[in-house]
């Protein structure tokens, strides 16, 4: 789990923060960019794993653990990068709200889902 969580939210952000720097995208590209890869693995890798007999209980851990954490990781590595690869003005027109609004959405279906289902 240390290793995924270590992937996830330093590893996969700063790859894409070189893809940025790299290919000196413009900055609604490169935010975009940031974001996809500063954000949490989603399920769609438990549906993979499952086709393929792999460790479901595994993916299914990693994939909450990463969607809790990303509440404080997400800004974090987005405030981070996006203020190495632009200027402090596009840091500033970030819409932060819309950012902690969607995490809360998607953490609250998360619970009510948990708590319904048990």
């Amino acid at each position: 789990l240390l290793t995924g969580v270590f992937l996830q939210f330093v590893v996969l952000p700063f790859l894409g923060f070189a893809v940025v720097k790299a290919l000196s995208l413009s900055a609604a590209m490169g935010v975009t960019l940031l974001v996809v890869t500063s954000s949490p693995g989603g399920s769609y890798s438990n549906w993979w794993c499952s086709m393929f007999n792999a460790d479901l209980a595994l993916s299914v851990t990693m994939t909450a653990i990463s969607t809790m954490l990303s509440i404080i990781m997400l800004p974090v590595n987005l405030t981070i990068y996006t203020t190495f690869s632009y200027s402090n003005s596009v840091v500033r027109n970030l819409d932060w709200l819309s950012l902690f609004i969607s995490l809360v959405v998607v953490i609250s279906a998360i619970v009510s889902g948990l708590y319904i289902s048990g």
